[in-house]
């Protein structure tokens, strides 16, 4: 291989951020007269989904004090589709890594995969719940608001879609997505609307958060609210999303995927993959070859997302449970999520490999970019041509000098974050 020299750098995104998240919480929730609503005694159940939110368990916390305050049961309803591999311990056992388990937010955390057939669509389609969730007296819907990985359309993730499809359960969120790209963008909102209208619904908390996953806003709407702040947080959101510096790439190494930084593991808002949509909605980068290093321990071995990539690492590979990765790519309805890549046994041998099928003309230096994963891009590593494209920019800072790709006796790269 070729000497290759990688610069660091650091993109500099919105930064302002929410510094009172609990304050914030408890002025929304007032502003709703949620008092009023909550009667004591009344059970509520709080959603919570399989996303890495920023102050998650600080936002589930504040919210159970609250429900305690107006003298109701706080309940936390696992509420995420066919994530944790659609079993009740799966399900605990993601909830457990973000810190929300019973001990620690003071509040019994249920998980079901049993559901109610709440009503159905005009056209005969029918609408699911959570079986816990329809039990109770009162829901909270907790999620955040951004843009979705499988469609395009003025309402993507967000309150609705934690309605439709997170306490859909597996068979909501396998009915869902099993409409297809066109079908999400058409019938998730229809889903929610009738949920709404025959759930015990008190409101909704719509998270948004900037350039560094960080939350920016917070706020609380009525049910009748639900989709005007769902389209009002999106487009704020697709403002401040982080992008890849280029859009032409040759070689994208990604260290780690996982559902805790997408629900594809790989953001395919940053990285592309999704053939349905429409060049007219969706501009992605171009990138001739992927290639992931590891599988986060977070995901518990769901690499839905891998067939994104061209090329994996054999210690990637041995991580997966293809258990809960067939099932969330069965349940989004994108089985080509789940193929298998390359399997390498080193880092060497996969990024050598990847570099002999680029097609570039000889003595031409590859356009390589190395992250962290698709949710934190303010530092990665770029190589010279790509360098040499964005180093006048406002937004790029250079940090160390450059440094040469090298590997260690293993055959890993010598790159570090």
């Amino acid at each position: 291989m070729k000497k290759i020299i990688l610069h660091r750098i650091s993109q500099v995104f919105e930064n302002n951020k929410l510094t009172n998240v609990s304050g914030c919480i408890m002025k929304e929730l007032e502003s709703i007269q949620l008092d009023k609503k909550i009667r004591p005694g009344m059970r509520i159940g709080i959603t919570v989904g399989s996303r890495g939110i920023d102050n998650l368990a600080l936002i589930i916390k504040t919210i159970i004090q609250q429900v305690k305050k107006y003298k109701g049961i706080p309940q936390i309803i696992a509420a995420m589709g066919s994530h944790g591999g659609a079993t009740v311990d799966g399900q605990l056992a993601v909830l457990a890594g973000y810190g929300i388990t019973s001990k620690n937010m003071s509040a019994p955390v249920l998980a079901t995969t049993e559901v109610i057939e709440l009503g159905q669509l005009p056209n005969g389609l029918p609408v699911y719940i959570n079986k816990i969730a329809h039990s109770l007296d009162g829901l909270i819907i907790v999620n955040r608001i951004k843009p979705h990985t499988s469609f395009k359309s003025d309402i993507e993730s967000g309150l609705c879609k934690m309605l439709a499809v997170g306490l859909g359960n597996h068979k909501g969120a396998q009915l869902v997505h099993s409409l297809g790209v066109h079908g999400l963008s058409k019938y998730m909102v229809k889903f929610a609307e009738i949920i709404l209208e025959k759930a015990p619904v008190l409101c909704g908390i719509g998270i948004l958060e900037n350039g560094y996953d960080k939350t920016i806003k917070l706020s609380t709407v009525n049910p009748e609210d639900f989709k005007k702040l769902d389209r009002q947080f999106l487009k704020e959101s697709k403002k401040i999303l982080p992008r890849l510096p280029v859009s032409n790439i040759d070689l994208l190494i990604v260290k780690e995927i996982g559902k805790n930084f997408s629900g594809t593991g790989l953001d395919t808002n940053i990285v592309g993959g999704i053939p349905e949509i429409s060049k007219s909605d969706f501009q992605p980068p171009v990138i001739k070859e992927i290639l992931l290093l590891d599988l986060s321990k977070e995901s518990h071995g769901n690499a839905h997302g891998v067939g994104l990539a061209t090329a994996i690492t054999k210690r990637l590979h041995k991580k997966i449970d293809y258990n809960a990765t067939y099932k969330n790519s069965v349940a989004s309805g994108f089985l080509y999520k789940s193929r298998i890549p390359m399997i390498f046994d080193t880092e060497k041998g996969a990024i050598s490999t990847c570099l002999t099928v680029l097609g570039n003309l000889p003595g031409c230096i590859p356009r390589i970019i190395i992250i962290k994963n698709t949710l934190e891009l303010d530092e990665m590593l770029v190589s010279e041509p790509v360098w040499n494209e964005i180093k006048d920019r406002e937004n790029i800072v250079s940090l160390p000098p450059g440094e040469e790709l090298l590997f260690n006796d293993a055959g890993k790269i010598n790159v570090k974050f």
